[in-house]
């Protein structure tokens, strides 16, 4: 354990291109803690206080988790300095040690790295409620309802999707097969249920726009290296580090049921968080809520799916894990120091899949990187295997990108269209 603690220092470093904070006041990462968080908090604290109000047996611990909310929200409202986790879990210590090392005099709400405080949030709500004796998870997840719905809200546009996949693939050429189904994977990382509630948009504007070409849309965009990548592996598994449950889940499951289909890859391994995270992230309830809302469905395709699916996990063609690692502060760079074992399982892949937002910021440190920095630059050696980022633009960290086009969208439009998910990167360390 002290060894693993004495490498979280390193996440720390200096940089020419320092990590995001709340005190660069013209970016997204400024408004989202001024604005966003504290709407996040508050409808938790509703969520559950109206919960408490409806059932006596739940009061006692609703009123301890709105309390102990209230107050986070009260000190990141007042750029309080972050306090240590209390309680309980396998990460407490390495998370109390890595709040220990931020600088002293950039340890607030504010000013500390909005990479750390964003992930510390979620991860003091849900302490939060693992102190409770009723509300506690897997049992109990304050964003469950959410995360149905809204798949629920999607099932019509998967369903068209099913089809093409059930019916239509073997019509298509390999390459055509691959490149449809990674942009149809990319896409669906709008279905971020925070940034859609930001935006006020819905789920269909999501779906709807997937089906439409929006390859003019794409900063970056290595899709063929990874198409010719792909196609030249000859055996062996792939990952995908997941995103968002629901539908962009689901088209990260048809994005794998084409690379079993249309490769010589032997399986391949779907990353998930090991508590809630970020609103909308899968966990192993999430996988599993999604197999069985296919399987109960009224439409022929969703159900073929649901039972392939299934018999692909049984016969480990298709695994599912997670690790603490994933809900970590940690940028990926650290890896290697903080989590040894996951940076050798990753290295085994054949190739590795980068879902949405969050682990993209992870993957180049949420730094202020200038526009043009080559990506594999700004891994900063986090190279455990070939892999790309499937990403829809949230948030202000974005590499390999023509400069003067970025600063053209700023200038151009509505600042707030760079991060809503409009644009998008297809990122890859592939030479």
């Amino acid at each position: 354990m002290e060894s693993i603690l004495s490498s979280v220092a390193g996440y720390f470093k200096t940089s020419e291109f320092p990590q995001l904070c709340g005190h660069h006041k013209e970016t997204f990462c400024f408004r989202s803690i001024r604005d966003r968080h504290p709407v996040t908090i508050t409808k938790i604290i509703d969520r559950t206080f109206k919960m408490g109000c409806s059932n006596s047996d739940l009061e006692k611990d609703t009123k301890s988790v709105a309390a102990k909310l209230s107050r986070l929200k009260n000190r990141l409202q007042t750029d309080k300095e972050i306090e240590p986790l209390e309680g309980e879990g396998k990460d407490i210590k390495i998370w109390n040690y890595a709040i220990k090392q931020l600088n002293p005099n950039n340890n607030t709400w504010f000013s500390a790295p909005w990479l750390f405080i964003e992930c510390y949030m979620y991860r003091f709500i849900h302490q939060a409620f693992q102190a409770t004796t009723s509300l506690t998870y897997p049992d109990y997840d304050t964003f469950r309802e959410e995360k149905c719905q809204g798949l629920e809200a999607s099932l019509t546009n998967m369903s068209k999707i099913a089809t093409l996949l059930v019916n239509q693939t073997s019509d298509k050429p390999p390459d055509k097969l691959l490149a449809d189904f990674i942009k149809l994977s990319l896409w669906g990382n709008r279905a971020d249920l925070s940034i859609l509630k930001y935006f006020n948009l819905e789920i269909s504007d999501v779906t709807d726009a997937v089906e439409k070409d929006g390859d003019d849309m794409i900063l970056c965009n290595h899709l063929d290296k990874v198409v010719d990548h792909l196609l030249g592996i000859q055996g062996g598994e792939v990952g995908i580090i997941l995103d968002n449950s629901g539908y962009e889940l689901f088209g990260d499951m048809c994005l794998a049921e084409v690379v079993l289909r249309a490769t010589k890859v032997t399986s391949v391994t779907f990353h998930m968080k090991s508590l809630p995270w970020f609103g909308s992230d899968v966990t192993d309830y999430d996988l599993q809520f999604l197999l069985d809302s296919l399987k109960g469905s009224k439409d022929a395709a969703l159900v073929e799916l649901g039972n392939l699916w299934e018999s692909r996990f049984k016969d480990r063609q298709f695994v599912k894990i997670d690790h603490v690692f994933w809900t970590s502060p940690h940028g990926f760079c650290e890896m290697k120091s903080v989590s040894p074992d996951l940076y050798s399982q990753l290295g085994n892949y054949k190739f590795l899949f980068f879902k949405g937002d969050l682990n993209y910021r992870k993957l180049v440190n949420d730094r202020s990187w200038p526009y043009d920095t080559a990506f594999s630059v700004a891994l900063e050696g986090f190279h455990p295997t070939k892999l790309c980022a499937l990403r829809t633009i949230k948030s202000d960290a974005i590499v390999e990108c023509e400069t003067a086009r970025v600063e053209k969208i700023l200038e151009d439009d509505n600042k707030d269209i760079l991060f809503c998910g409009a644009y998008a990167l297809i990122s890859s360390n592939i030479d």
